[in-house]
C-alpha cells in the first residue's frame, strides 16, 4: 500500500545522507504496466547496448520515454515523489530527463559519479541541489543484479567522485529495494549502476531526473516530444517540461511563454507583466 509522503522525514534523510528510500511507494499495477511497456518497447525498437563507459556493454537504455507511451506520463507527477522534489528545488523545477535502465548479466560497474557533475564543475561543493534524481525499481534491486552503488553523505564532500584519490577509503554501499520502491537522491551524491553478476537476471529501473527551472535539461523535450503528443499531457506535466515561464521571466519567446506559442490560450503567459501583476495583487491583499 502506498503511504503518504512524510516530507520532513525524507527531507531530513536527504540532507543528512544524500538520499532516501520510499518503500513500496508505487502501485503494483503501475509497476507491472511500466515493466511490460518497457520490455515491449525494447523488443519493438530492437534496443542494443550502447557500449560506452557510462551506458554499459550489457545494459539496455531507453531515453525520451514520454514520446514513446502514455503510461510514462504518470511517473514525473507521481504524488509519492514529486512533493519531495518540489521541496528540494521549488515548484518551478523541470523534468530533466527519463531513462529506462535495464542492466543485464555480465555488466560491469558503472563509474561512480554525481548526476550534477556538469554543474558541479562551475560551483563550489557542497552546494544546493542542481539535480534531484528518483530511481524507480521495476524489478527487485539486489547487490548481485546491479543494484545502484552509492556513497552515503557524499553530496557534502568538497570534491567530485572523479577527483584524484576521491574513491580511496570511502564506504561504497549497494542499494537493495523491492520492485515498486523509489530512491530519491541529491544530484551530488556519488553513485553508479552496480555490476550484474547473475546468470540470467535483469535489473530494470527508470531514472526520473529533475533540475531547477534555470538549469538546462539533460534531455530536450521540445524537439524530442512531438507537439501533438505533448498536447495530451496534463498542465502540471507540461509545466515540468518547461512550457511555463520560470519565475515569470525565463524561457520566453518574444515575451510569451513556450506553452502559449505551442498551445495558445491554454498556457497564455506574458513575461514580466503577469508576474508583476501577481506580485501587485499579493501586495494589495496585504495592504491595510
Amino acid at each position: 500500500m502506498v503511504q503518504t509522503v512524510d516530507l520532513d522525514f525524507h527531507l531530513a534523510r536527504i540532507n543528512a545522507d544524500g538520499y532516501t528510500i520510499l518503500e513500496d511507494a508505487i502501485q503494483p499495477e503501475l509497476v507491472t504496466r511500466l515493466r511490460d511497456t518497457i520490455r515491449r518497447l525494447e523488443r519493438e525498437l530492437d534496443l542494443q547496448p550502447r557500449e560506452t563507459e557510462a551506458e554499459g556493454v550489457a545494459t539496455l537504455r531507453m531515453y525520451n520515454l514520454l514520446a514513446k507511451d502514455a503510461v510514462f506520463q504518470l511517473m514525473p507527477v507521481h504524488t509519492a515523489v514529486l512533493p519531495i522534489v518540489e521541496a528540494l528545488l521549488d515548484r518551478g523545477c523541470l523534468l530533466s530527463g527519463m531513462t529506462a535502465i535495464d542492466i543485464g548479466p555480465g555488466e560491469h560497474a558503472q563509474p561512480m559519479h554525481g548526476d550534477d557533475i556538469v554543474m558541479s564543475r562551475h560551483l563550489q561543493r557542497p552546494h544546493a541541489p542542481m539535480m534531484v534524481t528518483s530511481m524507480w525499481a521495476l524489478t527487485d534491486f539486489t547487490d548481485a543484479n546491479g543494484g545502484t552503488r552509492f556513497v552515503r553523505g557524499s553530496h557534502r564532500f568538497p570534491m567530485s567522485a572523479d577527483a584524484p584519490g576521491a574513491l580511496e577509503d570511502v564506504d561504497v554501499e549497494s542499494l537493495e529495494m523491492r520492485a515498486g520502491s523509489v530512491m530519491v537522491f541529491h544530484g551530488s551524491l556519488w553513485h553508479g549502476g552496480g555490476p550484474n553478476t547473475t546468470a540470467d537476471e535483469r535489473r530494470l529501473g527508470v531514472n526520473v531526473q529533475y533540475c531547477p527551472g534555470f538549469v538546462r535539461q539533460q534531455q530536450n523535450p521540445y524537439l524530442g516530444i512531438p507537439p501533438e503528443v505533448a498536447a495530451t499531457f496534463d498542465d502540471r506535466l507540461l509545466g515540468l517540461l518547461g512550457y511555463r515561464l520560470y519565475k515569470g521571466i525565463m524561457g520566453h519567446i518574444d515575451g510569451r511563454s513556450p506553452g502559449e506559442v505551442v498551445f495558445g490560450e491554454r498556457f497564455a503567459e506574458t513575461a514580466y507583466r503577469d508576474s508583476e501583476q501577481r506580485r501587485s495583487g499579493r501586495s494589495a491583499k496585504g495592504a491595510p
